[in-house]
């Protein structure tokens, strides 16, 4: 293996794939590796932890073909640490050294052979394919994946429940405490649909890597156990979650009894200065509604307390109820709106929080019972 590389190409695909490396020291060290395949002027790198594989791709100038796999971490630091100038890797087949030189820097770093690389599934069996723009899907991510379960629970609510069909695609994600769902218009051409739960895990790869990609539509190959997110530069290749997702549209209201609108900045604000005196087992900050007022309220036994005070529009009874303030953030920040519509039905039903001006994107959070 022989070829030369521009420094911030390099650098870049090994930011799309290195994050996904093994990160345990009792797995396989290849797992720690990037894979190198080098063939025809092109790079393929690949890696994996044997529950996603990442790839990216980029030309080189090559004098010889080959594969082999290089420890991520390492070469992430040496490549971001290089001068603006071509990159040449060589490799010694009898000893796995793989030389790296670029301007008057050299270093020499000891691989492992491609054999003892996993192979993983670039083709899916029985598979539908779905085109469509990065951006809509993107924007259904943000906007559901961090309500979904922890991850480590492995169950059907850890995944992100995603359906296409006709000219929209639909997300949803619960943890049991909350519900985000979000519809966004998408231009499927060829009609195609699809239901799946897609972990939360994947789904968040998938948006750290939306960063160093330049492509505006994104392919979407599945069946009924594994998925594939591909662009021309990059993919994704994990499991999908098996099991029927909770029929969460039975618990979104159809009617509200009072709604507040408040203006989104004031509120994350408020929040973030009262959240100082929440107690740190509880996250609780309580809300009191009153005409055009909202006062937040926090306190900590033995610590102290605090409170604010923000204008909103609000004509209902007076109601207190109270909430995990990260819940409220997480899902206000994600907004892009000016203002926040919050649907009360009393201080122990699930309340709305939606932007005014977006009727398709919801979430909603369960209040906490205060003793």
């Amino acid at each position: 293996m022989f070829f030369t590389i521009d420094r911030d190409s390099l650098l870049n695909k090994l930011r799309v794939v290195e994050k996904v490396t093994a990160q345990r020291g009792n797995v396989q060290p290849v797992l720690a590796n990037v894979l190198f395949d080098v063939k025809d002027n092109v790079l393929n790198l690949s890696a994996t932890d044997l529950e996603i594989s990442v790839k990216a791709n980029a030309s080189v100038v090559m004098k010889k073909e080959g594969k082999i796999t290089i420890p991520a971490k390492k070469l992430l630091e040496i490549a971001s640490k290089l001068p603006d100038k071509p990159v040449e890797f060589s490799l010694n087949e009898d000893t796995n050294v793989i030389s790296i030189s670029c301007g008057s820097s050299k270093f020499e770093i000891i691989g492992i052979s491609a054999s003892e690389f996993p192979k993983t599934d670039d083709e899916i069996a029985g598979a539908t394919e779905i085109e469509i723009e990065v951006e809509p899907f993107i924007k259904s991510i943000k906007n559901t994946v961090y309500a979904a379960a922890n991850y480590e629970n492995r169950n059907v609510i850890s995944g992100v429940f995603c359906q296409i069909k006709e000219n929209k695609i639909e997300m949803a994600a619960t943890d049991g405490n909350r519900l985000t769902r979000i519809i966004e218009n998408i231009k499927n051409k060829d009609d195609k649909t699809a239901k799946l739960v897609i972990p939360s895990k994947t789904l968040n790869e998938f948006l750290r890597i939306s960063f160093f990609i330049p492509e505006e539509k994104v392919i979407l190959i599945a069946n009924n156990t594994r998925l594939t997110l591909k662009t021309s530069s990059f993919s994704i290749n994990s499991r999908l979650i098996e099991g029927e997702y909770p029929p969460y549209e039975q618990l979104i209201p159809k009617t509200t009894a009072n709604n507040a609108v408040i203006r989104r900045h004031d509120l994350i604000d408020a929040l973030d200065r009262v959240s100082i005196m929440v107690s740190e087992r509880t996250s609780i900050v309580k809300f009191v509604f009153s005409e055009n007022k909202l006062v937040l309220k926090a306190e900590t036994p033995n610590a102290g307390n605090s409170e604010d005070i923000i204008d909103c529009t609000y004509k209902g009874d007076d109601l207190s109820i109270a909430f995990n303030y990260k819940y409220v953030l997480d899902s206000i920040k994600t907004m892009d709106a000016k203002n926040v519509q919050v649907g009360l039905n009393g201080s122990l039903s699930a309340t709305l929080f939606k932007p005014e001006s977006d009727e398709e994107y919801i979430c909603l959070i369960m209040p906490i019972q205060l003793r």
